[in-house]
């Protein structure tokens, strides 16, 4: 990305849960039906950890859902769902890539938080 003076970019990246695919129809129902009214997901049962959670995408591409913007300039923005590799290599050598890095560090440390704490009550 080239830097100049009279250049200035924001960017954003974030690491997004996605919703259970029953859960993202009844929402989706919902919002058509309230003329496109954000609808708040119920929250994951208490307990459930990353990896249950992780199962429930699998062999799935959560839906983007267009036009959710909250304003007219963040309509404009594009969001895209990229598997860790696909990013980790569109990123190299930038400092996004930190926060690719950074963000998947603390998703290994939170399943490994999560597994020793199920180890000691077996």
């Amino acid at each position: 990305m080239p830097v100049r003076p009279t250049v200035q970019y924001m960017l954003f990246w974030y690491i997004a849960e996605t919703l259970p695919p029953n859960t993202e129809a009844l929402l989706s129902q919902k919002t058509k039906e309230e003329n496109g009214a954000y609808q708040k997901p119920p929250q994951f049962p208490r307990g459930m950890t990353l990896v249950e959670r992780m199962k429930l995408d699998e062999g799935r591409d959560p839906p983007r859902h267009e036009n959710t913007g909250v304003n007219e300039e963040e309509a404009l923005y594009e969001s895209h769902l990229l598997s860790l590799e696909d990013a980790r290599e569109k990123l190299r050598g930038t400092i996004m890539a930190d926060v690719l890095r950074l963000g998947w560090e603390a998703i290994c440390t939170r399943q490994k938080m999560e597994k020793e704490s199920v180890d000691l009550w077996l």
